[in-house]
């Protein structure tokens, strides 16, 4: 079996990417495919979708302007940033090659957005990169889709700035396309590439990504049918033998593999990830709620759940079901227990990766990241309800109490969060607190 991986780079990159990649590993095939503007990555990847099996780029904000702008699960996907190692190498090199060099006027152009002045000195005082720039990864967390697509003028026109002030002397460079630009300004600039070992590891660990993707694709899948309720019209028989034989229909006149399961009022639909993937289309749309809903005159709660086993399917689209029963739309739980949805062909939404000003308004005022918030807000509706204590979220967080603590504190000092009650499960020691999360 070969493995298509596609290589999206810049043009300035295109001639490392193939010499490090000339002697691609035994049942690898490449396509290289050069972009010059970060807005040319969605049309790209569309254009590629159905020969690849990977994505590798050439940067992080690649990955993440592709997370954002394309509306459906990706293929696996991974970046070559640049390693904490090089980080120090290369500009020690420089330092040790031309003594004249002042550390404190060599400035990385891929950290200017959220510190103007991010020199190799401050990365010498620390101990790696993001102990150094931190700001970044919440920069990039939160950023909006334009944003990203304009970083690369913005961080520009500041090293400008910067440059005919006299308050620079070199600029290490991650914007791999920034490096021409800079050139044509006559501004000294150096690529901080990765090494080439760094490269064909990244490489294996995509190809591992694969190989785990393509063996889920078999994972057992479980679609949950039951009957919405209403006061005028009772669930019978006939509508249960209707919406069997509709089911039937559906599997024979798209080739899918069904196993129907009788519940009581409830109908289970056991099958695989792969065929749930298509009668979905990629998780964003419900076909198979469109096809139910022309063939039965009734409304129907239909939820979708994905695990390594068929009981853990099961469990899953019933917690998908808790989502459906609040919204009234239809979602999925697959087996890394996120949760993906509403599945409408209007309004697709994954809400595994969905960052909405609302939450980027909440996590500015309580100091934590969009991530945490969006982490927060996808628990509350899998666990359906609005009440949480610090052990709850210390342990679906994985996180310690101390770190649950903090987060829930933080949320409490600016408002989103209030104590509603403390409870003492034997009656001694001390109380714990219930929190209310208003989101």
């Amino acid at each position: 079996m070969t493995y298509h991986i596609l290589i999206i780079t810049s043009r300035y990159l295109v001639r490392y990417m193939k010499d490090t990649l000339k002697k691609p590993p035994e049942n690898v095939s490449f396509r290289f495919v050069e972009y010059e503007k970060f807005t040319d990555l969605k049309a790209i990847y569309l254009e590629n979708e159905s020969w690849a099996d990977g994505i590798l780029t050439t940067g992080i904000v690649v990955q993440t302007v592709l997370e954002r702008a394309i509306d459906k699960p990706l293929k696996p996907i991974l970046s070559l940033d640049t390693d904490n190692e090089s980080f120090y190498r290369i500009p020690l090199t420089l330092l040790i090659e031309n003594r004249s060099l002042d550390p404190e006027r060599i400035i990385f152009d891929v950290f200017v957005n959220v510190e103007p002045r991010a020199s190799v000195l401050s990365l010498l005082d620390n101990k790696s990169i993001m102990d150094t720039f931190p700001d970044f990864s919440h920069w990039l967390s939160v950023a909006t889709l334009e944003e990203l697509y304009t970083v690369e003028d913005s961080t520009l026109k500041h090293i400008q700035k910067l440059w005919e002030q006299d308050q620079i002397d070199l600029v290490i460079c991650r914007y791999s396309s920034l490096v021409p630009r800079l050139k044509d300004l006559h501004i000294p600039c150096v690529f901080a590439s990765g090494t080439d070992e760094y490269v064909r590891d990244v490489l294996q660990h995509l190809l591992a990504k694969i190989k785990i993707e393509k063996i889920t694709a078999h994972a057992p899948a479980v679609i949950s049918i039951s009957p919405k309720e209403t006061k005028d019209r009772i669930w019978s028989e006939r509508l249960e033998i209707s919406l069997q034989k509709a089911l039937m229909d559906f599997a024979h006149k798209n080739d899918l593999d069904f196993i129907l399961q009788k519940r009581r009022e409830k109908t289970l639909v056991l099958t695989e990830k792969a065929v749930l993937s298509y009668i979905t289309a990629d998780f964003k749309q419900n076909l198979l709620a469109i096809y139910l809903n022309d063939s039965i005159d009734f409304n129907l709660n239909i939820s979708y759940g994905i695990g390594n086993t068929v009981e853990e399917a099961i469990t899953n689209s019933q917690t998908a079901l808790v989502s459906s029963g609040i919204s009234g739309d239809s979602f999925l739980v697959d087996e890394d227990q996120k949760l993906i949805g509403p599945l409408d062909a209007d309004n697709r939404t994954i809400a595994s990766t969905i960052i909405t000003p609302q939450m980027q308004e909440i996590a500015k005022q309580s100091s934590l990241s969009t991530m945490t918030i969006h982490r927060l807000t996808r628990l509350l509706i899998l666990l359906g309800k609005r009440e949480i204590t610090s052990t709850d979220l210390a342990e679906n967080f994985h996180i310690s109490l101390r770190g649950a603590n903090r987060i829930l504190q933080k949320l409490e000092d600016c408002g989103v969060a209030t104590t509603s009650f403390q409870k003492s499960s034997h009656m001694r020691g001390r109380p714990t607190k219930i929190y209310t999360i208003n989101l």
